[in-house]
């Protein structure tokens, strides 16, 4: 929802004091402390109840299981269509009431958009702040993408590598402004590994001890539930600890370790490894600025599909870009088998008929297959008819053998690559990248590999896309067409503030330049 939607509603002005807000990043365990601060018939704290948003019935008829099941009497039957305009307003109204008589009532959000009015209405008497290492929380928000299967689940919204990337750099800096307010900090590492820190938690909201009941968790749908459950159990368990210690090297890692760089004040304020001085990244759209109020993100970017993001490099969102090109042009039917693809990203992209088969360095859901990608060793094609590795060559150890392992697939490969004539000024050690080629470069290996390539140069300014069809397969069919790429949108000024070429004037395609 954008923020010009939600300034245009009527929110309740009154302040009713509540007892706890539990703020956070995401997978930093905020579900987890709901459900220890809520014990039937005396505490009560709502998960994600975006009060801030407008009507979404889906989600009442979910949190009205969690009414019911902790034995609150509300109506079994939502409202009449238009009633409400805000969750807000039925929150007010309707569950308000059913609230108050507890010793303990509150909410808890990790989309932390409109923080400042919420906690105006309902100005809490203690706010817990959950955090945890960033490197942490970006590979276990890979994870929660995937099983979820939260990736592009519509033509507005994007749930990729990108949003998890903006997400994060967006909540630190409102996290940052909530130390202004009085409050407790729980690390998850704590929370989950120290029984005195759940101990803390439970004097400081006033309780005599801790629920032991998941009911926030059970309303969540079962790719969610299900899988945290069968991880876990029904117990408070150390098994996500090592997340980011047990991801190996690629572009995944070197993202969370990138977001981490960007942020040392964050790790100083709540205790955490500080990056050195000269590992930290202090130039970039995402970073904190002088002033803690202001957010240097907007939230309503991050939520676009098709957002840019910042004007620094971000690989993140150049394989953003690139999967648009290479899901416009594959045909209905076809079979992609995407390396090293860190979230599933394209397969609600790919047409209905077509099937999209995720390969990576671990398993980030149930279809993922694993292989040592990043070291020449690639997973079997299987059924499929295509192969992308978008956002991966940089990062191979030797990229002539990882091209030879793609001919061996003898299909069509569709691959993009950060080529050094357009990107003089990038520090690509800082990126993780392993190598670097220039244009004549790649031709060069790609024909010494066995393909015959068809070259984008810089199709957003400075990343190169490439289509590599087998050179033995030419001769075998009938001359056609050059397969046509689509720029969503046409040409806008790339990251790093470089154009792309011009748009010929009555074309809204682009097509492959001939090897």
């Amino acid at each position: 929802m954008s923020a010009e939607k939600v300034r245009s509603v009527k929110l309740p002005n009154r302040g009713t004091p509540m007892g706890v807000a539990v703020m956070g990043l995401m997978r930093t365990g905020t579900t987890l402390v709901s459900d220890l601060l809520t014990r039937r018939g005396r505490s009560l704290v709502v998960s994600e109840p975006n009060l801030m948003g407008l009507w979404d019935a889906p989600l009442q008829l979910k949190l009205g299981r969690l009414y019911r099941e902790f034995g609150l009497e509300l109506p079994a039957l939502l409202p009449k269509t238009g009633e409400y305009r805000t969750n807000i307003e039925y929150f007010d109204q309707v569950v308000l009431p059913e609230l108050k008589p507890l010793e303990l009532w509150g909410i808890k959000c990790v989309d932390l958009f409109g923080w400042q009015r919420l906690l105006r209405i309902y100005p809490p008497q203690k706010l817990v702040l959950c955090v945890r290492d960033l490197r942490a929380v970006t590979i276990s928000a890979l994870e929660l993408v995937n099983r979820m299967g939260l990736v592009f689940t519509d033509t507005k919204r994007m749930r990729d590598e990108a949003w998890i990337f903006a997400r994060i750099a967006y909540t630190v800096q409102e996290l940052m402004a909530l130390r202004a307010l009085p409050h407790m900090v729980l690390r998850y590492e704590d929370l989950v590994a120290d029984p005195a820190a759940r101990d803390r938690l439970a004097a400081y909201c006033g309780l005599d001890r801790l629920g032991e009941e998941r009911l926030n968790l059970a309303i969540e749908r079962e790719t969610r539930s299900g899988w945290e459950l069968a991880k876990h159990g029904k117990e408070i368990t150390r098994k996500a600890l090592d997340r980011y210690e047990d991801e190996p090297e690629g572009p995944m890692r070197s993202m969370a370790e990138r977001i981490w760089r960007m942020f040392p004040e964050y790790s100083l304020a709540f205790g955490y490894d500080v990056p050195a001085p000269k590992l930290r990244i202090r130039r970039h759209d995402f970073c904190l600025g002088s002033d803690p109020g202001i957010n240097r993100i907007k939230f309503q970017d991050t939520e676009v599909w098709n957002w840019r993001g910042p004007k620094q490099l971000e690989p993140v969102f150049g394989r953003r870009r690139a999967r648009m090109i290479v899901a416009a042009n594959l045909k209905p039917g076809a079979v992609l088998l995407d390396l090293g693809c860190g979230t599933a990203a394209m397969r609600k992209m790919l047409s209905k008929a077509s099937s999209h088969l995720p390969a990576d360095v671990a398993v980030r859901a149930p279809l993922f297959v694993t292989s040592d990608i990043y070291r020449g060793e690639l997973p079997p094609g299987g059924e499929a008819t295509h192969v992308a590795a978008l956002g991966v060559l940089e990062y191979v150890d030797d990229l002539e053998d990882f091209l030879k392992g793609l001919r061996a697939y003898n299909l069509p490969i569709f691959v993009s690559y950060y080529a050094t004539d357009d990107t003089g000024d990038v520090d690509r050690e800082s990126l993780g990248w392993k190598n670097a080629y220039r244009r004549n470069e790649l031709m060069r290996m790609f024909i010494a590999a066995g393909f015959q390539p068809a070259p984008k140069w810089a199709f957003d300014g400075l990343q190169s896309l490439f289509r590599l069809i087998p050179r033995q397969n030419l001769a075998r069919k009938r001359p056609r067409p050059r397969a046509k790429i689509i720029l969503q949108g046409g040409p806008r000024p790339a990251a790093g503030g470089k154009k792309p070429a011009p748009k010929a004037k009555g074309k809204s395609k682009k097509e492959f330049e001939p090897a």
